[in-house]
């Protein structure tokens, strides 16, 4: 499902109207390698073969295998059943649902390529009708509804079926332009280039990625988290979820029109200090080296335009760019050298907090920021804590809501920052041999009040540690009503063992699960994941996320606890501090918006269906600004408490650095916002926005987070039972004051 989500997705973000480039025939072209139908049979083969054998479940690759192999397949292929006719399922199921298991075995991977052809006929034939359909003129009037999320609904049965659900997708596209009053004729040149960049998406795959939607089918029938890697996207893969930085240029890229086109560039990296190279700039050449050939990459696929601008550090690559104002003609050459980049998204950061108290006692809570578990993560985070404890820090909230996981021997040694030599994770493998690892190290770095904050999005390492930390009883796990629930263990191997070199260069790897987590108390992680000890109001609860909502999920189950010393430190003021927090929220504006919010959802969730009725979409939109604005004009009612909070990431502790207010880094990143903002206006005109006001996330400012305001809050309380108090006589939660107390140690600008 990665790679049709990746185009999906894309596709609808995209924008512009730029024509094709030319001059550019005279280079040679990006040499390709399409799999033969032989080499596709080998590697399909190879990867049943391993799943059968090694795979945690031991199940055997037999025909209700089979059947689950073909009904994941056509779902990756037409995940929202809009483009195979009702029929179309049927004839493949009875040709093939009962044999890709014999078939793969004797290396004939061919129902994938079949399957896929007649899904590139009935694309084209949408494709057709739409073209068709945007010369008429439709009224709005009408009691219609167009059904966004179909995926467990029936295929079409018919293609007067298939034609009255595309007609009501059009209208819904048409109707989002009228509701944004933009121009009819612009509005229809928006849709059809969308459809257009739709159609070329989905009818654009070559042999490698059709095997690799196809072989993704056969992972997940085994487990949700078991699929096949082509070799670009094994190093993606690593990139993003093990290493953290990557080797080029430093830009992100995204492909339009046929173009590479620079989205943004990475700061002090490669593109950046060069001077020579900015947003909306278009590449149409790359040259490896001083004097190496030039490659044409227009109309090339956006993953193989990166994969030749990437390189091994220090090396030279030659960009031929048409500059973001050209009009066409104009051509440049830059030269730059490859350099190590930094992912910085996934790098963790850190907040100070300081919040006001009875009389002139404030509190200092620190806030850790983990997107994912890197390489470096342990390392990173200790800095991080270190940096907080000189600015004399009286508790600590590991916020991990957004972290999917990562690697498992980080997540280890970060628990073991927060306590004693112990017993972090116990591990199950497809013989029933187990083991437990934990942290040798002797003592704690950080031994003072700790909060984990998680939420549905939390997964995998995220759910060991908060686990880990609940069974010791060393923190006080607070989020929505449980983690994702990924508590498996998954290896990634190369094919390349199951054929000749001249038979496959490069077969690619398969990513499949070999062991389950567990936790030391016994209990596991998987599916469920891990209860807070108290939750907050989420509209994740009412989302279908996690482990449990995944099909072919391993069930949870439980062995014998590990040995280990509870440290008694959060448990027994949990009544306490959930009384104190319920009385807050009773009387909290945000969450009091949260709730309208659940509440919203819990409407559309029960009627999916969107209206096609312009009268009744003007309406709702005018009720959704409405709410936004009052609550936008409440908000900013209150007392500003930007100065009360400062920030420093890994770069500023390495260097020295003093932390920074709030308030001056966002000066700061508005300076530099405003500065691209302003050249971007200059240089494009954004025609493919869907936002028809209706689904704004007022959540973006990152200040508005009702979570983490009452999470500190708790941590307050939590200070003072630990410290003997009574929370009684404590204060209100009190919104900080616009001055702050001066800070030792800090730049409050």
């Amino acid at each position: 499902m990665k790679r049709i989500w990746t185009i999906m997705s894309a596709w609808l973000a995209l924008a512009g109207t730029l024509a094709a480039a030319e001059g550019t025939n005279q280079y040679a072209k990006l040499e390709k390698v399409e799999l033969t139908p032989y080499q596709s049979g080998l590697i399909a083969r190879a990867a049943g073969m391993m799943l059968e054998v090694s795979h945690y479940r031991q199940t055997p690759f037999n025909d209700a295998m089979s059947r689950q192999f073909f009904t994941n397949y056509v779902n990756l292929l037409d995940y929202n059943h809009m483009f195979f006719l009702q029929p179309d399922v049927d004839e493949f199921a009875a040709r093939y649902a009962n044999r890709l298991d014999d078939l793969t075995k004797t290396e004939d991977a061919s129902p994938a390529l079949v399957i896929y052809e007649r899904f590139k006929e009935r694309v084209k034939e949408r494709q057709e009708f739409i073209d068709r359909l945007l010369k008429r003129e439709f009224s709005f009037d009408t009691d219609e509804y167009f059904e966004v999320q179909r995926n467990k609904l029936p295929w079409p049965a018919t293609q007067a079926e298939a034609e009255d659900l595309w007609t009501r997708r059009v209208k819904h596209d048409l109707l989002v332009g009228r509701l944004n009053k933009d121009d009819p004729e612009e509005t229809l040149k928006v849709v059809t280039k969308r459809f257009n960049r739709l159609t070329k998406a989905l009818t654009g795959f070559d042999s490698e990625e059709v095997l690799g939607i196809y072989l993704d089918a056969l992972g997940n029938a085994f487990d949700p988290h078991t699929d096949y890697m082509t070799p670009s996207e094994r190093r993606n893969f690593e990139i993003h979820n093990i290493k953290s930085e990557l080797i080029g240029i430093g830009a992100l890229l995204q492909s339009e029109d046929g173009y590479c086109k620079i989205k943004s560039l990475t700061p002090g990296g490669p593109a950046e200090k060069s001077k020579q190279l900015g947003p909306n700039d278009r590449i149409v050449a790359v040259a490896q080296g001083e004097d190496g050939e030039w490659v044409d990459v227009v109309e090339e696929k956006l993953n193989n335009v990166v994969e030749i601008i990437r390189g091994e550090l220090g090396t030279t690559v030659r960009l031929e760019i048409i500059p973001a104002k050209s009009t066409g003609s104009e051509r440049k050459t830059v030269k730059l050298v490859r350099d190590v980049i930094q992912i910085k998204d996934q790098l963790p950061k850190a907040r100070l907090h300081v919040v006001p108290g009875p009389g002139k006692a404030e509190s200092r809570l620190g806030v850790i920021t983990l997107p994912q578990f890197h390489d470096r993560a342990a390392d990173d985070v200790a800095k991080l804590v270190t940096r907080l404890e000189k600015e004399k820090i009286d508790g600590l909230v590991l916020d991990l809501r957004r972290n999917g996981g990562g690697i498992l021997e980080q997540a280890i040694r970060l628990t073991g920052l927060f306590i004693d030599a112990g017993p972090v994770v116990q591990v199950k493998n497809n013989e029933g041999q187990q083991g437990v690892l934990g942290d040798s190290q002797r003592g704690a770095l950080y031994e003072g009040p700790l909060i984990v904050l998680v939420s549905h999005l939390s997964a995998s390492a995220s759910e060991i540690v908060a686990a880990a930390l609940q069974d010791f009883d060393r923190a006080l796990i607070i989020g929505d009503h449980h983690t994702h629930g990924k508590g498996t263990v998954q290896t990634l191997v190369g094919l390349e063992p199951f054929m000749r070199p001249d038979q496959v260069k490069e077969p690619g790897s398969l990513k499949f699960t070999v062991q389950k987590f567990y936790r030391i108390a016994g209990g596991t992680t998987q599916k469920y994941g891990v209860i807070p000890d108290y939750t907050l109001p989420s509209t994740l609860d009412y989302l279908e996320l996690g482990e449990v909502n995944l099909p072919n999920a391993l069930e949870a189950d439980e062995i014998s606890p590990a040995r280990y010393r509870p440290m008694n430190m959060a448990k027994l003021h949990v009544d306490k501090l959930a009384a104190a927090s319920r009385e807050r929220i009773a009387k909290d504006q945000d969450f009091a918006y949260l709730q309208e919010d659940i509440e919203l959802l819990k409407k559309q969730l029960e009627d999916r269906r969107v209206s096609l009725n312009e009268e009744k979409r003007l309406a709702e939109k005018a009720e959704a600004e409405e709410r936004r604005e009052a609550r936008k004009a409440e908000r900013l009612a209150r007392v500003n408490n930007d100065t009360n909070i400062f920030e420093i990431d890994l770069q500023g502790v390495d260097a020295g650095k003093e932390m920074l207010s709030l308030a001056v880094l966002k000066v700061k990143e508005g300076d530099q916002l405003a500065s691209v903002e302003n050249k971007r206006a200059k240089d494009e005109v954004n025609l493919d926005d869907e936002d028809d006001g209706e689904a704004k996330d007022e959540e973006a400012d990152d200040t508005v987070d009702p979570h983490l305001n009452e999470t500190l809050n708790i941590l307050r309380d939590y200070i003072r039972l630990m410290n003997g108090a009574s929370l009684a006589s404590a204060a209100p939660a009190a919104t900080p004051a616009k001055s702050a107390t001066p800070i030792p140690g800090t730049a409050a600008q």
